[in-house]
């Protein structure tokens, strides 16, 4: 059973500090950075890049700080009656690269409401929560440190999540790797589990919902905000990845929602 203490979601910080806790502390601690950041783990300092996890256990020293500004990260001080690192494999003082940052954020964010909701099922809610965090965690770390070029990867990815309507090709992302788009497509799907095009096509459907749910837009703006200069093809595609047109969603997401 989890038992959640505090959980952190700090806002972009400006000046630089160090958490230096020589003794640990009480409860255990997973701190995931969204910048790059610095830890000193037995006497010996490392530099991180951003969207790395860190497990530290109660009463395990640790230090962290910022390896640029402006620094942001998630936390969260838990107890547990297991042992994360035996149930969920989860290694105490190293570091997991997250293969699929923006879910563990998701769920993260819904920990952090959840924690204060003041549900009459808060406890159970949350266990169940943080269950599938620490699974998502050591899913997402899966095998990505032997990954070429993971970083790289990773920021590719990103991008295509938060600027659908950006014009991105195999090839053009490969040649900034300096790789072959062959093996630029190999590398993303070990990497994901996922083809490029599968994330590209998820990204743009993904904010059309979005788009047609809670805005008036026209269906060809929605197209071009989603990367898309064909309506027709961007109808096409829609109706193939949701089962509606996107008249459709529309209509149903209105209904659902009393608009």
């Amino acid at each position: 059973m989890f038992f959640i203490k505090y959980v952190v979601i700090n806002p972009s910080i400006t000046d630089y500090f160090e958490c230096d806790m020589k003794n640990g502390i009480y409860n255990d601690l997973l701190l995931i950075p969204t910048t790059p950041f610095v830890t000193r783990i037995n006497g010996r300092f490392c530099k991180h890049p951003a969207y790395t996890a860190f497990f530290f256990p109660k009463e395990t020293p640790y230090f962290y700080a910022p390896a640029s500004l402006p620094y942001k990260d998630y936390f969260i001080q838990f107890t547990s009656d297991k042992s994360v690192t035996e149930e969920y494999m989860i290694p105490p003082l190293q570091p997991i690269n997250l293969c699929d940052p923006a879910r563990i954020f998701d769920l993260i964010e819904i920990i952090a409401f959840e924690n204060i909701a003041g549900s009459p099922n808060r406890d159970e809610i949350l266990n169940n929560l943080m269950k599938t965090l620490f699974l998502k965690i050591c899913e997402s770390g899966t095998n990505t440190n032997t990954i070429k070029h993971y970083n790289e990867l990773l920021n590719v990815r990103r991008d295509i999540f938060n600027y659908p309507e950006r014009n991105m090709t195999l090839e053009m992302l490969a040649d900034k790797l300096h790789i072959s788009p062959n093996y630029f497509h190999s590398l993303y799907k070990i990497a994901f589990g996922r083809t490029f095009m599968q994330d590209i096509i998820e990204s743009r459907i993904q904010h059309a919902k979005y788009f047609l749910a809670y805005s008036n837009q026209p269906v060809n703006l929605i197209a071009v905000n989603c990367g898309y200069n064909n309506t027709e093809h961007f109808c096409r595609q829609f109706k193939k990845t949701t089962g509606f047109t996107p008249l459709q969603y529309r209509k149903n997401k209105i209904h659902t929602n009393g608009r």
